[in-house]
């Protein structure tokens, strides 16, 4: 299931198919006239996305074959002669170890080379390419190791539906993955160039528009992506490289249930959007206030040092951002991870976008989350509650006395 393709000469059971399935414990019908959707069955609560395929994603590289990469090793200001997994990409050549084992074969699908659009997303055929510029900042390929299938032809498919299990349906979807051109290590935002970071976005921008606009052809709506970034192994980040991901899920079949909850929140405030209006406890909470951005930390957070950050402009998705806010978000993203480094706080974070569906007649305040890792307990696991141990305004003043000091 490479690359998210299933047909009858690579299919040969279904313990190797992705598949969605939803708890009949905490999962509900909807109504869909709120969202100005057309009205099918659809479902909010708890979901999992099964997928076998992931457990075959490389962890890491062995540099030089003799131990893994350190993620946190930011001492280091040239990281040219390291090789990692996507190194055979950018080259365009295969990628061998010191043992002389293939380590990638170059064969790859790329969606946009930093803005410029390349390979359809729903191409069923992953091929070499050449090497890549080297003033490229950024490429946004279909992930080869995804949650879900891209592709499946009509015959599988229909072998497939009739024997998955109850609450169980084959998973739809595209996986992109964005990489920087060369090698930046995940935890060093504060090393990583400014212009290299904004292509990341832009190039994760510009490979979102273009996969909606091939799904709306193929008669897919009602979709819902999930840009994020895993930065470390304790938060899910396999390689060592920068790389963001997001998830486009084509099932159509409703959203989870945190995402229910803004919904119906954004739903609820009407003109008088919480976020265009709060003041974050009179400034207290304000970490940072940029040109276009504003980052604080939440009051009800679900780690501590738990970040918020959203744009001044009221828009729903993160496709709707422009280049000058994309660029100001690279220049402040790189502040506060540098704060948050000076203050030791984990460097394993997750950067999570919460955004409106496509499809979704809903009026939503795009907004982003930074979670440092952080290991909970069995109450916090049980339900949504969480339990922090430091004050928001406390963890926000500390954060600004570290970007005044520098």
């Amino acid at each position: 299931m490479e690359w998210g393709i299933i047909n009858k000469e690579n299919f040969t059971s279904l313990k190797d198919i992705p598949v969605k399935r939803w708890d009949p414990l905490s999962t509900i019908k909807i109504s869909t006239k709120g969202f100005g959707l057309r009205e099918t069955i659809r479902y909010s609560g708890h979901f999992s996305y099964l997928s076998p395929i992931r457990s075959q994603r490389p962890k890491g590289f062995k540099n030089h074959g003799k131990k893994e990469m350190d993620f946190g090793d930011c001492s280091r200001k040239s990281f040219d002669s390291i090789k990692d997994v996507f190194t055979a990409v950018t080259e365009g050549k295969t990628l061998y170890d010191d043992e002389g084992t293939i380590v990638r074969d170059g064969n790859t699908i790329i969606i946009t080379q930093d803005e410029m659009r390349r390979d359809d997303p729903f191409l069923d055929q992953p091929h070499r390419i050449k090497r890549i510029p080297d003033d490229c900042n950024a490429l946004t390929l279909i992930n080869r190791y995804p949650s879900m299938a891209r592709i499946i032809d009509q015959e599988t498919y229909n072998r497939v539906r009739l024997s998955l299990p109850r609450n169980s349906k084959l998973s739809i979807g595209i996986n992109l993955l964005t990489i920087s051109r060369h090698f930046y290590p995940a935890l060093c935002l504060d090393l990583i160039p400014e212009d290299v970071l904004a292509g990341i976005f832009l190039s994760m921008k510009a490979a979102v528009l273009y996969t909606i606009e091939h799904a709306i052809e193929r008669d897919y709506y009602d979709i819902t992506v999930s840009p994020f970034f895993n930065i470390g192994i304790k938060v899910g980040g396999s390689q060592p490289r920068i790389h963001s991901q997001c998830y486009i899920d084509l099932n159509g079949d409703g959203h989870g249930a945190r995402l229910a909850s803004y919904l119906k929140a954004f739903e609820e405030m009407g003109d008088h959007c919480h976020i265009c209006e709060t003041t974050h406890g009179g400034g207290s909470r304000v970490v940072l206030d940029s040109e276009f951005w504003t980052f604080f930390t939440t009051g009800s957070p679900v780690r501590n040092c738990h970040l918020r950050f959203y744009p001044k402009e009221h828009i729903r998705r993160f496709s709707n951002l422009k280049p000058t806010q994309i660029q100001d978000l690279a220049r402040s993203l790189k502040t506060i991870f540098k704060a948050l480094d000076d203050l030791k706080i984990e460097r394993n974070r997750n950067i999570l976008f919460n955004c409106c569906p496509y499809g979704y007649d809903a009026d939503f305040h795009m907004f982003g989350d930074i979670i440092p890792h952080e290991i909970i307990g069995g109450a916090e696991m049980a339900d949504s509650m969480r339990v922090a141990r430091k004050l928001p305004e406390d963890i926000a003043k500390e954060i600004r006395e570290a970007i005044e000091s520098g």
